[in-house]
């Protein structure tokens, strides 16, 4: 219930905000004088300025987390992703995240003496926001309505982000600083990531990343974060009783996840029982699911793996099934992830050997 209140106070603050800044955006173009032509120059710049200040605050994660020891990984805008890659070459990618317009990850720096240093990294965007907003209004208001509108979208982006909600910047920053397991599960979910970009998987990582944290003072979606982790461990192993199970117990808990992870948890666990239980009752409204739908449509090795399961093991499509593999295969070069496409090459095999040992396959 407590959880509940927090969250409906969450959403008004959220639509208070917007409601303010719908009202100085309003007034500002009322100002400029209301004529068509001009209400149609102002929406185009004030979506244009929006979308500038999606690059500079996904800019200001890695500037401000350059100065404490990061290392570019990825640079995304909306699905058009940049990565960098160990040899120095920056390859283009496409990526869609649900509930995110952008994203720049980094490679943390070392985590030393129970410390890691998060705050400017995680904040860099807000303060990105607010800078280039103070720099142009300065310089421009107020004798620029345009500027008007550029700081009116650098100060929407900068306090929605800052605002603790949903899984965004102000949520993980108040999340990392709510105690010393809290943070060094952020160090985890940085560190993991930059391993798997790099090709490692994680059969090959320290198993000290698979033991779990305590959840303190509260469990959070960064708890959540590890248990994934966990799952991930028995994919890679094909340990398929194991993944079930973990699927299974995570199932129990679906409704106090984020809902990114819920959307991952029901196409896994999709994926499970197809694999280990084709007569189960919630194969078909996992399939039906709307959401599960749109993240299936994906060009992902991942989402062609649950797709062949399904039409192999439910629809008792064969040759839908192995297409679908042979597809996901062909993105293995272009896949955003390295260590992913690894075990989804080994997982897309060994179902290819289930199907038939004499189908064509690539190793």
């Amino acid at each position: 219930m407590r959880k509940k209140t927090k969250t409906r106070v969450k959403q008004i603050i959220f639509i208070l905000v917007c409601a303010c800044f719908g009202f100085v955006l309003g007034i500002t173009i009322g100002k400029a004088g209301v004529t068509t032509p001009k209400i149609i120059i102002y929406s185009f710049s004030v979506v244009l300025f929006y979308i500038m200040h999606i690059f500079i605050h996904e800019a200001g994660h890695g500037f401000f987390g350059s100065l404490t020891g990061h290392k570019m990984l990825s640079y995304r805008i909306f699905s058009f992703m940049w990565l960098w890659q160990e040899d120095g070459k920056i390859v283009f990618r496409r990526l869609k995240v649900p509930g995110t317009l952008g994203q720049c990850l980094m490679s943390p720096p070392k985590f030393q003496d129970e410390n890691y240093p998060y705050r400017l990294y995680i904040m860099g965007g807000v303060l990105a926001n607010l800078f280039s907003s103070l720099l142009i209004g300065l310089l421009f208001i107020p004798s620029s309505v345009f500027a008007v509108l550029f700081v009116l979208a650098g100060l929407f982006i900068a306090i929605t982000n800052a605002i603790p909600m949903g899984f965004n910047d102000g949520m993980t920053y108040k999340i990392a600083s709510s105690s010393p397991e809290q943070q060094y599960l952020l160090y985890l979910q940085m560190e993991v990531n930059s391993r798997l970009t790099k090709g490692q998987t994680y059969q090959e990582m320290p198993e000290e990343y698979l033991r779990t944290v305590p959840a303190i003072p509260e469990r959070t979606y960064f708890n959540d974060y590890q248990i994934f982790l966990q799952i991930g461990l028995a994919f890679d192993k094909q340990d398929w009783d194991d993944f079930r199970n973990k699927l299974e117990d995570l199932w129990k808990e679906r409704e106090n996840l984020i809902s990114l992870y819920q959307t991952e948890l029901k196409k896994e666990l999709l994926f499970a029982l197809c694999l280990q239980d084709p007569q189960n009752p919630r194969i078909p409204d996992l399939w039906e699911d709307k959401i599960v739908k749109a993240s299936l449509k994906q060009s992902l090795m991942g989402n062609r793996r649950i797709e062949a399961a399904y039409y192999y093991f439910i629809a008792n499509d064969k040759q839908k099934a192995v297409s679908l593999l042979n597809k996901g295969i062909s993105l293995k070069e272009k896949a955003p992830n390295l260590g992913d496409s690894k075990m989804e090459l080994r997982t897309i095999n060994y179902l290819l050997d289930i199907m038939g040992p004499d189908l064509e396959k690539d190793i």
